[in-house]
């Protein structure tokens, strides 16, 4: 008859790991995200093995891909209405280089306020890097946030964009006001 071994007979303590200082929030910074895409890259790897891509069904057969993370925290940003109405704008009017030809006075149109009010919500969300300007009359959405146009034509964007431009233009969460703390 085998015998067991006796072991002893204390239980492994887990301890608390520190996050990463790699990751804020859950979020990558732009820079790990790229070199994790190189990385695989050198690999001859790809993103997807699935078999043929049937399309989402979405009101208007399109959809949107966001940052869960970044939108999970968008709260914490504290945009103003007219700032979310412009950020929604850009998100879902991109091209495929993230390019969004607007005028501040048409969106003043249609969101019914005023011109000086939207140039204040591009410079908010120009301040938290959802958006810069590349010249009068185009902006371009950051596409670590959101990107409609697949994932292939999204990693040449952020290969073509570069390291130090995304580095530049990095979406940083800002830490949850506390009420108590004030």
């Amino acid at each position: 008859m085998a015998q067991r071994s006796r072991g002893s007979t204390k239980q492994a303590q887990l301890l608390p790991v520190s996050p990463s200082t790699e990751t804020v929030n859950g979020l990558e910074t732009a820079r790990q995200l790229l070199k994790s895409f190189e990385k695989i890259a050198r690999k001859g790897g790809t993103f997807t093995t699935d078999p043929d891509i049937k399309p989402y069904a979405f009101y208007g057969g399109k959809h949107l891909s966001l940052s869960q993370v970044v939108q999970d925290n968008l709260w914490k940003f504290g945009l103003s209405e007219t700032s979310r109405n412009v950020l929604d704008h850009l998100s879902v009017h991109h091209d495929d280089q993230g390019l969004v030809e607007m005028t501040q006075r048409g969106l003043a149109a249609k969101f019914g306020c005023s011109q000086s009010k939207v140039s204040r919500a591009i410079g908010q969300l120009s301040k938290h890097n959802f958006t810069w300007k590349e010249r009068r009359g185009l902006y371009r959405l950051h596409p670590l946030y959101a990107y409609r146009w697949g994932s292939r034509k999204q990693i040449r964007l952020l290969n073509e964009l570069g390291e130090e431009t995304l580095a530049e233009h990095e979406i940083v969460i800002p830490p949850a006001r506390n009420e108590a703390t004030r």
